[in-house]
């Protein structure tokens, strides 16, 4: 008989027979539910008290660190405290919090960067190095035409995504881990944004005679920028709507997911910022798509899905809509782009002038004042990179998804496929329309090159026989 902790790489070495791998130790899947429950009010907390603000980060970062250095603690557990900054990242800008503005992109790169080299895994993906390679020369051209220490400034906001993007593949290159850790880990990106989410609700009822236009709203985001508040929690939507589509749920883990995600939604939408949703949505029919092939045998994982679209279409947007005296259906049904698209095409002039090393990192932003009308820092990651690094810049996107073909191509799993071609589609969505202002996108990007692990069956023991799966026990219960 086959322990179910027992688990099987489904990356077969050369003679084809199945690998197996023993999970050392039972965990307790009861703590990812209490930390729900006690960031209800830590949201409201952290924007009350200074103090608070700034120690809940530190700490955060110290418990990664620790896992880091600790050779006998699992890569695992270091990206479980990725994950919640990740999560967290908005809600510290949100708080005000007293820490560096790029701290959440540092902080993840650091004690990835810190495990790595603590347990000599030195081996570097080929299409994410090159990547951030061709984007050096742009970074040396502004370091020569600002000076080291004006530039440093253009460096950190420009720079940090697409260095923690090639961090992240890097760490994730060297993880494997089950459905249910992976399981774990999108649960823990979404735990900080159950704060989020209630701080925003919180100021959305308390706050009386809020008037709504068809624009961003910033009071109904908990006083920050729409844009990012909106985006995370379309994260969590797409995140929970994934995990129907992944993995075998129980009840109580869908109804507590579904809850969220309802919660999620309604605030994202309460935004008036669009991204988030359009986000969510794209990236799950990505995931359907991948996942869904085999309709016969996954249509059950539709019905909750289904289930919720139709709760929120039918009865929350409808009561939220009413809410703001129908401003909220108006602003849905704006197709503006809201200045992104004059922006692109800026950059797209840049480009042409500067069209070999680009006009160098940060550079762009004054001379959009030209063709935009004022100088305005790019919503797009992608015309950024053309636009500052040139054909080089052109060249490193190219390599960035050639990776993701490679990863798709090496996976032996619909999950894991499902799961490369969904975490991509959000953060290439996100980088449309919010850059890459946020550690989010540069996280999830390199969480595609994980490697998949699954709970080994009895048929799994023999030979060649074909791998099938059991299911584990639920997250929450």
């Amino acid at each position: 008989m086959i322990n179910a902790r027992q688990i099987v790489n489904l990356r077969t070495g050369a003679a084809g027979r199945v690998k197996f791998v023993n999970y050392p130790k039972i965990e307790n899947y009861r703590v990812p539910l209490l930390l729900i429950l006690l960031h209800v009010p830590l949201g409201l907390l952290l924007y009350r008290s200074t103090s608070l603000a700034l120690i809940h980060p530190l700490a955060v970062l110290i418990t990664g660190l620790y896992f880091a250095v600790r050779r006998d603690a699992e890569l695992e557990k270091v990206a479980y405290v990725a994950a919640y900054i990740i999560g967290a990242e908005v809600l510290w800008r949100m708080a005000q919090a007293e820490i560096y503005w790029e701290f959440g992109k540092y902080a993840v790169a650091l004690i990835m960067i810190v495990a790595l080299v603590r347990r000599s895994r030195w081996n570097l993906p080929k299409w994410p190095l090159i990547f951030l390679v061709l984007l050096i020369p742009a970074c040396l051209s502004t370091m020569f035409a600002d000076g080291l220490s004006d530039a440093k400034d253009k460096l950190s906001f420009n720079m940090s995504g697409p260095f923690l993007l090639f961090v992240s593949c890097w760490f994730f290159s060297h993880v494997q881990i089950t459905l249910l850790q992976l399981k774990k880990l999108l649960i823990y990106i979404t735990i900080p944004l159950v704060s989020v989410a209630f701080v925003s609700l919180f100021y959305t009822v308390t706050i009386e005679n809020i008037d709504f236009f068809n624009d961003s709203n910033y009071i109904v985001s908990g006083g920050f920028g729409p844009n990012q508040v909106s985006s995370m929690l379309g994260m969590g939507v797409f995140l929970i709507l994934a995990s129907y589509l992944l993995f075998k749920n129980g009840f109580k883990d869908t109804a507590i997911l579904s809850l969220c995600a309802l919660l999620f939604a309604a605030q994202s939408v309460l935004t008036f910022s669009r991204g988030g949703m359009y986000n969510a949505i794209g990236a799950t029919l990505a995931v359907a798509i991948f996942q869904m092939r085999d309709l016969r045998k996954n249509i059950k994982r539709l019905v909750p899905l289904f289930g919720l679209g139709l709760v929120f279409l039918l009865m929350l947007f409808p009561y939220l809509d009413d809410f703001t005296g129908g401003a909220l259906q108006t602003r849905f049904e704006d197709t503006g782009t809201t200045g992104r698209t004059e922006i692109v095409e800026a950059d797209f002039r840049i480009f042409y002038e500067n069209p070999i090393l680009g006009a160098g990192v940060g550079e762009a932003r004054d001379l959009r004042e030209a063709y935009f009308g004022k100088a305005v820092a790019a919503h797009t990651e992608f015309a950024r990179i053309m636009a500052e690094h040139g054909l080089l810049g052109i060249f490193a996107l190219c390599c960035l998804f050639l990776g993701v073909v490679h990863r798709l191509q090496k996976s032996r799993t619909d999950v894991g496929k499902a799961l490369t071609i969904g975490v991509v589609a959000w953060s290439s969505l996100f980088m449309l329309s919010a850059g890459m202002r946020l550690a989010a996108p540069a996280f999830l990007w390199g969480l595609s090159f994980v490697t998949m692990l699954v709970q080994a069956s009895r048929r799994n023991i023999v030979g060649n026989r074909k791998v099938s799966t059991v299911t584990g026990p639920d997250l929450f219960f």
